[in-house]
């Protein structure tokens, strides 16, 4: 099982000396940084049509008489609404998650690590505490509450090493967290191009083949962003391979190369494919 694995490598390349699958698990924090980069060109868009549809219905076609504190955000020009809020905070938190395993395998100070180990571990439990209705953001936020309680236990380790061992078993919550992500696909793209589709009912021929290029050119960005993920795990997933018997010293360079520049020209479409919209 990939997950279990993971755990179990990391624990071996975290262990005093060891070197084998640090270089991987950079490759892979490398090229998540990247999905990183892309993220705001995705979800910028994406949560300006779910505030739109989401005010759509709170006013009913006039304008409502009474703000609930649940609808602050979609009205906060600066806030994001539930499901991207809960998308966007999945990515910073593997980022960060991915920050500190990196911080661990290169030796650094503990006592930082501890405080940035707190700060992931308070901001989950915090946004986890955040009540939303909506399935799909409830989801995203139950992985990012068990990414923060399995750090539960930092403050109370007083050996580096034990405090390594440990915490790279909270690191399987990564694929979990992301897989979380991919499978809410269809809620994404619905909700990226819901103002195209509201628009396409009772559009003109001609408006109607607008319209549809405009989706196509959305769902276009959308799946290369979501591509970009699978792609970081299959980053992840060399780092486990490598953590259990490193492969070709050369090959590894040559992988790691290849993958982080295709990673960064893809965040780069991403970028291009939202500024044509």
């Amino acid at each position: 099982m990939i997950k279990r694995s993971f755990g179990l490598a990391l624990i071996a390349l975290a262990g005093c000396g060891t070197t084998a699958g640090v270089q991987e698990f950079q490759t892979y924090a490398s090229a998540f940084s990247s999905v990183v980069e892309a993220s705001d060109s995705v979800l910028n868009e994406m949560a300006a049509e779910e505030k739109t549809k989401r005010i759509r219905i709170i006013d009913g076609g006039s304008i409502s008489d009474t703000l609930e504190r649940k609808d602050i955000p979609l009205f906060a020009p600066s806030a994001d609404p539930p499901f991207v809020a809960s998308v966007r905070f999945a990515v910073h938190s593997v980022a960060e998650m991915n920050g500190i395993l990196l911080a661990y395998t290169e030796g650094r100070a503990l006592d930082g690590l501890k405080q940035d180990v707190a700060g992931l571990q308070a901001a989950g439990l915090g946004f986890s505490a955040t009540e939303v209705s909506e399935p799909a953001a409830k989801a995203i936020n139950a992985e990012i509450l068990i990414l923060g309680e399995a750090l539960s236990f930092a403050s109370d380790i007083g050996s580096r090493e034990a405090f390594r061992a440990e915490l790279v078993k909270a690191s399987e919550q990564i694929n979990t967290v992301l897989d979380v992500v991919l499978n809410q696909s269809t809620t994404a793209y619905r909700t990226l191009t819901s103002s195209e589709f509201r628009a396409l009912r009772g559009s003109t021929p001609e408006q109607a083949a607008q319209l549809r290029q405009e989706i196509a050119t959305e769902r276009e960005m959308l799946a290369e962003w979501l591509y970009l993920i699978e792609l970081s795990q299959v980053a992840l997933n060399k780092a486990v391979s490598a953590a259990s018997g490193a492969p070709d010293q050369n090959t590894r360079l040559v992988e790691a190369a290849l993958l982080t520049g295709d990673l960064r020209a893809r965040a780069e479409r991403i970028k291009r494919l939202a500024a044509e919209n």
